[in-house]
């Protein structure tokens, strides 16, 4: 069975081929990022877009939002736990930011068609930020309160509603703040929409970055 490591590789490569791709740390931008918050790790920070002068008034598309968050050694946000997901969700709702992009992603190129990751719509999300699975959106779990119970047509998220009208895949998810009169909650969103964004550190790129650059003091 493929590993998920591997399952990612794939998504790298599809997204090359489109000609886009997934950049490489800078080592100075990480060595001076932006440092908003540090909750839940010690020594783990967050960066929040619309906090930042420079990107406060920015919206990006996914894949340019978490390239932003890799240069500076992080990653969109992963939200595994409950604890990460209302810390966030109260980020949004003390700035009345309208949403955030997460790494959050539906696997839905090639490589993906095991069986344990079928329909992908319910068994095929992952977060690319940490390569971590989240559960079947049917599963008993905690984090599945998180999904909105309605969208744009009225039906329980995820429900991939762009492409059941003939538009894009909503192969990527964010939190929308109230948008649908729901709450705080997450949607499946085609990834090409611009939105605010949610950097997290990332272990492995400021491992890679502080060995790969061992002239630069990384923290």
């Amino acid at each position: 069975m493929l590993k998920y490591s591997l399952l990612l590789a794939l998504c790298a490569t599809l997204i090359a081929g489109q000609g886009r791709q997934l950049i490489r740390p800078d080592p100075q931008a990480c060595a001076q990022r932006t440092k908003h918050s540090a909750t839940f790790r010690n020594g783990h920070y967050y960066f929040f877009s619309w906090a930042h002068r420079p990107t406060a008034n920015h919206e990006r598309d996914w894949l340019d939002a978490r390239n932003i968050c890799r240069k500076h050694c992080q990653d969109l946000v992963s939200l595994e736990t409950v604890d990460e997901a209302e810390f966030i969700n109260q980020a949004i709702s003390s700035a009345n930011v309208k949403y955030i992009w997460t790494s959050g992603r539906k696997c839905n190129f090639p490589g993906c068609d095991r069986p344990d990751l079928q329909p992908p719509l319910t068994n095929g999300w992952f977060w690319s930020g940490s390569e971590a699975r989240l559960p079947s959106t049917r599963a008993n779990d905690p984090i599945n309160a998180y999904w909105s119970t309605t969208g744009g047509a009225g039906a329980r998220q995820p429900d991939n509603r762009e492409q059941s009208q003939n538009g894009p895949d909503e192969a990527c998810i964010a939190v929308l703040n109230n948008f649908y009169n729901d709450g705080v909650k997450w949607h499946d969103i085609a990834c090409n929409h611009l939105k605010p964004w949610v950097c997290e550190d990332s272990d492995s790129l400021l491992a890679f970055a502080r060995a790969t650059y061992r002239n630069v003091n990384i923290p």
